[in-house]
């Protein structure tokens, strides 16, 4: 699987990313504070910082848009990365 880096333009709301968030890691309890998903006091050594963009417009139809950075600490990057692509897994949709 190729290896994304640790930052994302993401056609999702906010909503939609804490969802994903609490499929993929069964917290029910997580959500946004500010512009921030705080998972590293669950073992899951990443903090998810997000930017809302301008939205995406493809003719009349317009997608919210999110820059989303994956943050967590030098020493746990093989971790983080590990569950960076088991994120990127489950919120790819369609292609194939």
């Amino acid at each position: 699987m190729l290896d994304f880096g640790d930052r994302r333009i993401m056609g999702c709301s906010r909503t939609d990313l804490e969802r994903w968030v609490r499929e993929l890691t069964g917290l029910q309890d997580r959500s946004f504070l500010a512009d921030r998903l705080d998972l590293s006091d669950t073992g899951i050594p990443v903090c998810l910082v997000v930017r809302e963009l301008a939205p995406r417009r493809i003719g009349l139809v317009s997608f919210a848009q999110l820059e989303l950075w994956f943050d967590y600490p030098p020493g746990q990057a093989d971790a983080a990365r590990d569950w960076i692509r088991r994120f990127d897994r489950h919120t790819q949709r369609g292609g194939g």
